[in-house]
């Protein structure tokens, strides 16, 4: 898959914004975003490990804390087994999601299984910078209504700041402005 394109200076601007962000949990339209984004995340998670499904993928839920050596190792584990592990969020206990259950197992869990089948198994983009963008642009064709805005706070807010400063976020409820959500899709294919 072609890499899109990430603008450097707008990553920058969005951690910025991230950074300085409040949490806002009980604000109707940030919980109907979380909401959408957690009902879509387990209608795909049913739709890659369920049965039925073409080539279904088993998804282990360990407290591992780095099942794979890195991106390529998964991807071709993934690929060659149809096992993809993903450590649960509940090891870090002081990480937790705001509007996502993060019990083993749980919605915010399934949506980072989701995020590995769809951004990286599928596509075989890196955990790089660039491929973690170019990841949130190829799942982000997955998602309709508010759940695209959660899922830009999720994928590209959250990765602008750890790209940039080297540190991972908080997790907050909040969504990043549609505008600047329209301007990283827009320059991705520039």
């Amino acid at each position: 898959m072609t890499q899109a394109h990430l603008d450097e200076a707008l990553a920058y601007e969005v951690a910025a914004w991230f950074a300085v962000q409040r949490s806002t949990p009980d604000d109707p339209v940030v919980v109907a975003a979380y909401r959408a984004l957690e009902e879509q995340s387990d209608a795909h998670f049913r739709g890659l490990t369920e049965d039925d499904c073409a080539v279904p993928v088993h998804v282990a839920f360990t407290r591992c804390r780095s099942p794979y050596a890195g991106d390529e190792e998964m991807i071709d584990a993934v690929r060659a087994t149809g096992v993809l592990e993903v450590t649960t969020c509940d090891v870090d206990r002081d990480r937790g999601h705001p509007l996502l259950g993060c019990e083993s197992g749980g919605p915010y869990d399934r949506f980072r299984a989701v995020h590995d089948l769809v951004g990286h198994v599928q596509t075989g983009l890196g955990f790089d910078r660039r491929g973690e963008f170019a990841a949130w642009i190829a799942q982000d064709r997955w998602y309709s209504g508010l759940a695209r805005a959660a899922l830009g706070t999720e994928l590209h807010a959250e990765h602008s700041v750890c790209w940039t400063t080297g540190v991972f976020s908080e997790h907050k409820a909040a969504l990043l402005p549609a505008r600047v959500i329209d301007r990283a899709r827009a320059g991705a294919s520039s």
